[in-house]
């Protein structure tokens, strides 16, 4: 097993920051078609396409940009990975074993429920 040295934490935030404000990009285009077909803005706005792309970059870029370079927010970000570093994370066997016996339980309910509807619709079917 590897070990994680001090800037693998470093590049692990940055890529998630990363992934999280390409997120956001895409929403803020999704965001920028929907107002587009609102309000008729490419008819208004020449190259709304373009500048609509434009925009949703510069949002992301932004956001990682200021997100990265706070001290308040690293610092946070590092806690929350040292944090998640010191996990103890259940082997193949106990998942394997976990995973059953959610399943079972959640049958069980499901039934209980099931049971329950049949007596009520034949309870409420006397009513009527």
């Amino acid at each position: 097993m590897a070990v994680a040295t001090k800037n693998d934490g470093k590049k692990w935030i940055q890529t998630s920051v990363a992934i999280v404000c390409i997120i956001l990009g895409y929403v803020c285009l999704s965001f920028f078609e929907t107002l587009s077909e609102w309000f008729d803005l490419e008819a208004v706005i020449p190259n709304f396409q373009w500048v609509a792309q434009a925009l949703a970059i510069a949002i992301g870029l932004t956001t990682f940009l200021i997100i990265v370079n706070k001290d308040k927010t690293s610092a946070f970000l590092k806690e929350v990975y040292s944090e998640t570093d010191k996990v103890v994370w259940p082997d193949k066997q106990q998942t394997a074993r976990m995973t059953v016996g959610i399943m079972i339980g959640v049958s069980i309910a499901g039934a209980i429920f099931w049971i329950f509807d049949i007596l009520a619709g034949t309870g409420l079917s006397f009513i009527r």
